[in-house]
């Protein structure tokens, strides 16, 4: 295979160095953390119900498991007010597929405050060639169904003298994540075997995202996953590796590694896209990307220290000290233009802050087995009176009971947020108001910059009517939708206006759509669909880090000058035999890049692209891909100019 690299101008290095420069590695922490909710919220605190102290001082491993074992499956959020909870074998949330072991979110009050930490010179945590877990999200069988569990705001400690200790190990499917998250070892060698053990087999699509780890022999281990999708991920002090990606398809943004060992290796059957990462404190006789593979993507690497940057399939080293562009592979395109990334500007999903004043968090007062339509929309008219107002729907703690709802709603004014504490809510259309276009939440005159919904296990819940739209915003003001399983379109098309979405699966015919004017950034987002068009863009632009696909629909159309960017992920062609093979991506007088990646159960795509300039149609097929992999693709003739400087 031929390699492609962009790097000699000394503009782009310029470029390359001052955005790392202008934009911290380091994920950004809102001063005075304090992650706290209403009792009534439905959260199951370890310390009031269980009895587990956090003193550091008492053995808490015994009433943390109790707390795991009762809470675990409904789905219920376990909570770690601030302390060190002193623990001494393993938390485990157990094993078991298809069963309801799969579902609990773990939710410290901060990162630094809220501390699990395994005791000094535990006999069972000694030997590295016996690893043993600290706390495990989940152990056991393959599994594509642990569907929405969370580890967020806490840090988790190995301790000293605990050479075989792994400090977490995750698991999660479709929904699910990590944010402000840290590893660490105590010991003075920072002895440890892995700090985040992402090796549970069929692990994904998830994401990864404010994670710092720090000491171990390895920083993170992966293996044989769907899809994994990190950012802001920090390693630094690594005995012998900092990121290893053994068979895993990953998509990494803003990694930054303080290592003399090298950073990142990658396996022979590993597929990696990495944009942005900071590779510093290197040893001259080590190298700080080590690749077996020819699925592999950089843009925007830096390093210093190491004696070279790359070493690449084919046993050649890259030096210097960056890479603006580089991949194994060959760039296709069907008409003429420069193969290399679109390279859209980037935004941060927006970090909406969160409210410690309860007073000022509105609750949905939901009866089981009565329609909540009404209970919803009182809440949001009585938050809208009030700046900077959460809405919550409380979880029954306990019960698998959920609301339903039967008509539109519609959010105004000053909410910013939308918690939905994991719950399921139930979608019905008696009067067809939703089959006739309304969509479930429409978001019109809000005040505050971005309004964010997050944590529901499932909007529209099993049964939602089909061609339900879960979202509509006609006010000016920015919607940020994270850590949200739905049925149906995800949002209305629109004329303009900034769509944030963030670990995202839109199930059964999920559909994006994106109207002219409109801007959307995307990452993991799993749009699973088999007959609807997952993505549609027309005349709008979409940049997606990380995209997990399921079905035989056509995964993205892009029209009338539209512009995508889509850095990394996987097809998941599944779903047995079906007469669909439309063209994966279908692009008419539009921009794009695509570095995307392939896996088929039964029948494989036949067309990968097909493309449109000025009335001529071209299309790149199956057969023209070495190794089933698009290291690169890129689309010209179109596109509306960009509003922002590119990166």
């Amino acid at each position: 295979m031929d390699a492609h690299l962009y790097e000699s101008a000394p503009r782009v290095s310029g470029l390359l160095f001052g955005l790392l420069a202008g934009c911290a590695l380091a994920p950004a922490r809102a001063a005075g953390e304090n992650m706290v909710f209403p009792a009534d919220s439905g959260i199951v605190d370890v310390k009031a119900t269980f009895g587990a102290k956090g003193d550091g001082v008492t053995d808490d491993t015994r009433a943390i498991q109790r707390a795991i074992d009762e809470t675990k499956g409904l789905p219920g959020t376990l909570y770690f007010p601030n302390g060190t909870y002193l623990v001494s074998d393993t938390l485990t949330q157990g094993g078991r597929p298809h069963s309801r072991d799969r579902f609990l979110v773990f939710q410290g009050q901060s990162e630094a405050g809220t501390v699990i930490r395994l005791t000094d010179n535990c006999p069972a945590f000694a030997d590295p060639g016996k690893p043993k877990v600290v706390l495990a999200v989940y152990e056991g069988k393959s599994t594509g169904d642990t569907m929405h569990g969370y580890v967020r705001n806490l840090t988790v400690d190995v301790g000293r003298g605990n050479a075989g200790a792994v400090g977490l190990r995750f698991m999660a499917n479709n929904t699910g994540g990590m944010y402000h998250v840290t590893i660490r070892s105590s010991d003075p060698q920072r002895r440890g075997a892995i700090g985040l053990d992402l090796r549970q087999s069929q692990i994904g699509p998830c994401m990864i995202k404010h994670v710092t780890v720090l000491g171990f022999d390895q920083g993170v281990a992966t293996g044989n996953s769907f899809s994994i999708v990190l950012e802001h991920l920090t390693l630094k002090h690594q005995n012998k590796l900092g990121f290893l990606n053994h068979n895993t398809r990953t998509t990494m943004r803003r990694l930054r590694s303080v290592n003399s060992v090298p950073a990142l290796q990658i396996s022979r059957h590993g597929h990696m896209t990495l944009v942005e990462a900071d590779l510093s404190s290197g040893a001259a006789g080590n190298t700080a990307i080590v690749s077996d593979s020819r699925k592999l993507f950089l843009r925007n690497v830096r390093q210093s220290g190491y004696g070279h940057l790359l070493r690449d399939a084919s046993s050649k080293t890259h030096d210097g000290a960056s890479l603006a562009e580089w991949h194994d592979g060959k760039a296709n395109s069907l008409f003429a233009c420069q193969p290399k990334t679109l390279r859209l500007p980037i935004r941060e999903t927006p970090a909406v802050p969160w409210q410690t004043d309860l007073a000022k968090w509105v609750k949905v007062d939901w009866s089981p087995g009565a329609d909540a339509t009404a209970a919803f929309q009182a809440a949001f008219d009585q938050a809208a009176k009030i700046a900077g107002s959460t809405v919550y729907l409380p979880r029954l703690a306990g019960t698998r009971k959920y609301p339903k709802i039967t008509a539109p709603l519609r959010v105004r004014g000053g909410v910013n947020r939308i918690i939905g504490m994991e719950s399921i809510v139930d979608v019905a259309d008696p009067t067809g108001r939703f089959k006739a276009g309304a969509a479930l939440f429409t978001f019109e005159g809000l005040t505050a910059d971005c309004l964010v919904v997050e944590r529901f296990f499932l909007l529209g819940g099993w049964k939602c009517p089909p061609g339900v739209v879960m979202f509509e915003n006609t006010s000016p003001r920015a919607i940020s939708v994270c850590n949200v399983n739905h049925a149906g379109t995800h949002k209305k098309r629109g004329k303009g206006g900034q769509w944030y979405i963030e670990d995202v699966s839109p199930s059964r015919t999920g559909t994006l759509q994106i109207g002219p004017g409109e801007r959307c950034w995307a990452r993991q987002f799993n749009p699973e669909s088999p007959k609807a068009d997952m993505i549609d863009v027309d005349g709008g632009q979409l940049w997606v880090l990380g995209l997990k696909t399921e079905g035989r629909a056509r995964h993205v159309v892009a029209r009338n000058r539209a512009k995508i960017e889509l850095l990394g992920g996987v097809s998941y062609q599944s779903w047995g035999k079906q007469s669909l093979d439309p063209p994966m991506f279908t692009i008419v007088d539009s921009d794009a890049s695509l570095t995307f990646g392939f896996y088929h159960w039964n029948q494989p795509f036949t067309t990968i692209v097909r493309q449109t300039v000025a009335g001529e149609t071209r299309s790149l097929s199956r057969k023209d891909l070495t190794g089933y992999h698009l290291p690169l693709f890129r689309a010209g003739g179109g596109g509306n100019r960009d509003e922002d400087a590119g990166n």
